[in-house]
C-alpha cells in the first residue's frame, strides 16, 4: 500500500478547503492517506475524513497542556511521521512550520514547497499562483482547485460538495463573526440584512453561531431588530463546539455568514450558504465551493485589501450592505437602484473548478479573471480545448510568468 502524507497547518476553514485534494488521493487505487494538522483540530478531521489516518502538531492551538507537555507529543508525532515510508508529501502551508516540516523527507518525494539543500522551494504550480496573486482583483482560482492542482488527477468538481439543499426545518444560522473583525458585518448593518431575510423568509428561527465572545454581539443584534423578528432569536454562541457544529449546521435551511470556516463546514455539508465578504475576503478566492451558494461582495476601488493593515477609507466597503436597494433585494422586493461597488454572486463550477457568477451589480474584473483562467485551464490540461485560446495574449503571459520562469528549470520539480 502507498502512504501519501499531507500537512494542512492553518485553521479548520482550510482544513475543509483541501477536500479536492485529499479525495484525490484517496481516489488513487491502494492508497491511505495521512493527514497532520494542528493538535486542536485531530478530532474534527477524523470527523470530516473518516478514511485518513490523522496525526496531530503543535501549529497553532493553544490548550491546557504544559510547554513540556506539547513538546513531547510533537516529538512523539515526528518519530511517527518519520517511521512511515511516504511516497508522496503534500506542504500545503506557505509558513516557516511548514518548510521545517517538509526537510523531514526526500526532496523528490515534496509537492508544491520543499525544502532543498536548506533552501525553500516552490514547485512549478506554486510559483504560477504566486504569480497570480500579484493582483488579487483578478484571482482567477479558488483556493480549493489551488491545492487540487498538486495532484495530477484531481476529482471532478462536481465530486467535492453536494448540491446545496435546505433542511425545511424553518431554521436559519448566522454565523456572528469571523476570526477577523474586518471580514464581518457590524451589528446595525447585519440587523438590517438579517431583518429583510426574515421577512423574505416569512419569519424563520434565527440560530445565532459563534463563540462566547460573540455572545454580547447577538444581544446588540437582539435590540437592533423589530420585537417580532428578535423572538425568533436563538443565542448557541459558546454553546456549540467544533464538533457539535456540523450536526447543527445539517438542521438549517440557510447559513447567513461571512468568510468563515463555519460557511465552508456548510458547503462541505450540503447547507446552502448566503455569505457576505467585504475587506479583504473575496470570493474567487475563498468562496463557499460547489453549485448554487451566493455571495455579495462588495468591491470599492481599493478592495481586496490586506485585512491587518489599517484601512484608510474609514471602511467604504461597508455602505453597500446597508443600502436599500440591497435590503429590498434581499427581503424579496423590488430594488429600483442596485448599489455601487456590490456585486451579487451565484457559485457554478466549470472543469477548472468553482467559479462566481455575477448576477447583479458590474464585476469590473470579469473579463481579465476569464482569460487568466483560460490560461490556467491551458496549463493544467483542463476543459475543452475549443473554447480556450490558441494562443496566451503577451499581456497575460506577463502576468503568469515572472522573467525568471524563462530560464533553466531548477533541479527541484515538486509539484
Amino acid at each position: 500500500m502507498r502512504h501519501v502524507l499531507v500537512f494542512q497547518l492553518a485553521r479548520f476553514g482550510d482544513i475543509i478547503q483541501s477536500k479536492r485534494l485529499i479525495g484525490s488521493i484517496a481516489a488513487e487505487s491502494g492508497t491511505k492517506v495521512h493527514l497532520c494538522v494542528d493538535f486542536s483540530l485531530v478530532a474534527l478531521s477524523r470527523l470530516l475524513y473518516p478514511f485518513a489516518e490523522v496525526h496531530g502538531l503543535p501549529a497553532h492551538g493553544a490548550d491546557s497542556r504544559t510547554p513540556a507537555e506539547v513538546f513531547a507529543g510533537a516529538r512523539e508525532s515526528y518519530a511517527v511521521l518519520r517511521s512511515i515510508d511516504f511516497s508522496e508529501i503534500y506542504p500545503l502551508n506557505f509558513s516557516p512550520l511548514s518548510f521545517a516540516c517538509a526537510a523531514l523527507f526526500p526532496p523528490d518525494r515534496l509537492r508544491g514547497y520543499g525544502r532543498v539543500n536548506g533552501q525553500d522551494m516552490h514547485g512549478r504550480w506554486t510559483a504560477l499562483s504566486f504569480n497570480l496573486m500579484r493582483d488579487r482583483r483578478f484571482a482567477p482560482i479558488n483556493l480549493v482547485d489551488f491545492w487540487a492542482g498538486l495532484h495530477p488527477a484531481p476529482l471532478p468538481p462536481e465530486a467535492v460538495n453536494p448540491i446545496p439543499a435546505p433542511a425545511k426545518s424553518g431554521r436559519i444560522g448566522i454565523v456572528m463573526a469571523g476570526r477577523d473583525a474586518r471580514r464581518s458585518l457590524p451589528a446595525p448593518i447585519l440587523a438590517g440584512c438579517v431583518q429583510s431575510i426574515f421577512q423574505a423568509r416569512q419569519g424563520p428561527a434565527l440560530v445565532c453561531i459563534g463563540t462566547k465572545n460573540e455572545s454580547p454581539l447577538v444581544r446588540k443584534l437582539s435590540r437592533l431588530l423589530p420585537p417580532q423578528t428578535a423572538k425568533k432569536l436563538e443565542d448557541r454562541t459558546g454553546a456549540t463546539s467544533l464538533l457539535d457544529l456540523p450536526e447543527l449546521l445539517r438542521g438549517l435551511d440557510m447559513l447567513i455568514t461571512p468568510d468563515t470556516g463555519a460557511m465552508h463546514l456548510a458547503a462541505h455539508l450540503g447547507v446552502p450558504v448566503h455569505a457576505f465578504f467585504l475587506s479583504s475576503a473575496w470570493c474567487f478566492e475563498t468562496g463557499p465551493y460547489g453549485l448554487g451558494h451566493v455571495v455579495r461582495q462588495a468591491v470599492p476601488p481599493c478592495s481586496p485589501c490586506r485585512e491587518h493593515a489599517a484601512c484608510p477609507h474609514a471602511l467604504a466597503c461597508l455602505a453597500p450592505f446597508g443600502h436599500k436597494g440591497l435590503l429590498a433585494h434581499l427581503s424579496g422586493e423590488y430594488a429600483e437602484k442596485w448599489p455601487e461597488e456590490l456585486l451579487s454572486c451565484v457559485s457554478t463550477l466549470d472543469s477548472l473548478g468553482v467559479t462566481y457568477t455575477c448576477v447583479d451589480g458590474e464585476d469590473p474584473y470579469a473579463a481579465g479573471r476569464g482569460e487568466l483562467r483560460s490560461g490556467i485551464k491551458e496549463y493544467l490540461g483542463a476543459g475543452d480545448a475549443r473554447t480556450l485560446p490558441t494562443r496566451m495574449s503577451c499581456e497575460m503571459g506577463e502576468f503568469l510568468y515572472k522573467e525568471r520562469d524563462w530560464m533553466l528549470p531548477g533541479n527541484w520539480k515538486g509539484g
